[in-house]
């Protein structure tokens, strides 16, 4: 009976999703047999090469070339989105309290890299400061290359604010906004339909049971990227057949954090779209190993 009443909700939630509107397509391209993009993520943990949500990140990612970069974006109490990936300041810099508390000018007095090290005794940005750094700011940046930009804010505020910068500095076409609060990815949608989405918690988990029951088909996704996790609770939550259902519905399909050459060989066999990573450049050369292989059997 609970089987029963399980499988009338899941077509419920299947027929609610097929009368939304479809996502617009964005800047996430769907590799044909050259590997997976390469997305950048901004790790704070010192896993990567540099502290993420950073000036120094963004410069390097831009110059090691990699495909699209991944940033985080929370939003001051004076109305602007920053680069900042922990809600509490006492999680990465010399300040204290909340994000969403401060003014940018306050922030501005922070260091954000304040506790980023690789090896837990070496701290090199306490003698080189790093500053928070506003949307604007990092679209500046990076110039034309795609970026995820991941909304860390509950407040429906941040979504007119994220639709004002995006239109304002015409980069509705470079982004995919993601959220993990379905309530802010909606309004954003809402206010910038013309812009491409993510799939927040909820749209994920309605993709993932319908692929399971083979229903994907009956899905119309308000989004056209998904980006999920290696695993949940301990289970591995991408497959071959997720990522089928992702090619015929043309929803690109990346996996995060994925680090080490295992790993990186397992989601490259999947056929994944795309990677996120704290070391591209590990990835890149992986991937470019692979495509020397390649040419050396077509010769």
């Amino acid at each position: 009976m609970l089987w029963l009443l399980f499988f009338l909700i899941v077509l419920l939630v299947l027929f609610l999703y097929a009368r939304s509107a479809p996502g617009k397509p964005g800047p996430l391209w769907f590799p044909q047999g050259q590997g997976p993009m390469v997305i950048a993520h901004g790790n704070d943990c010192g896993n990567g090469l540099y502290p993420g949500n950073t000036a120094a990140y963004l410069g390097a990612m831009v110059q090691l070339g990699v495909d699209a970069i991944e940033i985080d974006l929370w939003l001051t109490a004076d109305g602007h989105l920053v680069l900042i990936h922990d809600r509490e300041l006492e999680m990465f810099s010399d300040g204290a309290g909340l994000v969403e508390d401060k003014t940018l000018e306050q922030l501005r007095q922070l260091n954000i890299a304040y506790f980023w090290t690789r090896d837990g005794e070496h701290y090199p940005y306490r003698d080189n400061p790093q500053r928070v750094l506003t949307l604007q700011e990092a679209l500046a940046m990076v110039g034309d290359m795609p970026m995820i930009l991941e909304l860390k804010s509950r407040q429906y505020r941040a979504a007119k604010v994220l639709r004002d910068v995006l239109v304002d500095s015409e980069k509705q076409q470079q982004v995919v906004v993601s959220s993990f609060h379905q309530g802010v990815i909606n309004e954003f949608r809402r206010l910038c339909p013309q812009v491409a989405t993510g799939s927040p918690t909820l749209e994920a988990l309605v993709f993932y049971l319908a692929q399971l029951l083979r229903a994907e088909k009956l899905l119309c996704p308000s989004y056209s990227a998904m980006q999920l996790p290696m695993e949940q609770s301990g289970i591995p939550v991408v497959s071959a057949s997720l990522v089928r259902a992702a090619n015929r519905k043309k929803v690109h399909l990346a996996v995060w954090t994925v680090n080490g050459a295992e790993n990186y060989r397992r989601y490259i066999d999947l056929g994944v779209h795309g990677i996120v990573t704290d070391r591209p450049d590990l990835l890149m050369a992986m991937l470019a190993q692979q495509r020397q292989a390649l040419l050396k059997q077509a010769a």
